[in-house]
């Protein structure tokens, strides 16, 4: 085989794995269960 096949073989095979370890370790941040709190805003001086 020549040595470009074999180059952009690697090349290919360092993106997809590249890839998938982002994507396995982009996981999303689990919610701390204050989403369903309502809290009034503070009150203006002067609106």
């Amino acid at each position: 085989m020549p040595k470009s096949t074999i180059l952009k073989a690697i090349v290919a095979i360092a993106i997809i794995v590249g890839a998938v370890i982002v994507i396995i370790r982009d996981e999303p941040a689990t919610p701390t269960g204050d989403i369903n709190s309502i809290q009034p805003l503070p009150e203006q001086d002067n609106p």
